[in-house]
């Protein structure tokens, strides 16, 4: 590559890394101001995704609060005996794949966020539905791995859970 133009990369990549980093660097301080809203560990968008979901779940009149702590096994959000897990897969992710999902949860949201990190879908189910469709199942695991088919109309979530589209979703 001509010197200059890898001059020119360099100084555009250099910019955006220090824009990431920023951004970041701002979420981390609002983080700390409003711990109960989006504070966490240092995995962003997690953090942004337990926000939408508290912001989501409360517009259908629940009122769950993140459960203390930087990690916390099988569920992010708590309202009495409701506890919420919540996975986000966003659109960089290109196998549209998570982690497992584990208990404790009884209630369980999985977040598609598009290319402006805005919610595409929102799947919503609860565990006694979950424990149906094991039963109506038997080879789908207790604790699948989360993907985007979840949300599909043969998916978990999209057969016996509710998913919103974006049209639905408001926060």
């Amino acid at each position: 590559m001509h010197y200059m133009m890898k001059m020119m990369s360099d100084t555009e990549i250099q910019k955006a890394i220090e824009q990431y980093l920023l951004s970041r660097k701002q979420i981390l301080e609002v983080g700390r101001k409003y711990p109960n809203r989006i504070g966490g560990n240092d995995n962003i968008i997690g953090r942004i995704g337990e926000f939408i979901a508290l912001r989501f779940l409360e517009s259908l009149g629940q009122n769950p609060s993140k459960v203390d702590g930087r990690s916390n096994p099988g569920y992010d959000l708590i309202e009495g005996e409701i506890k919420t897990q919540v996975k986000v897969i966003t659109a960089e992710n290109e196998k549209g794949r998570n982690v497992r999902l584990k208990k404790p949860w009884n209630q369980f949201l999985l977040i598609e966020l598009g290319e402006h990190y805005k919610p595409i879908r929102i799947g919503l189910i609860s565990e006694s539905q979950h424990e149906t469709a094991i039963a109506e199942n038997p080879t789908w695991s207790q604790t699948p791995i989360v993907k985007l088919t979840m949300l599909g109309k043969k998916g978990l979530i999209g057969s016996y859970g509710r998913v919103y589209r974006q049209d639905e979703i408001f926060i």
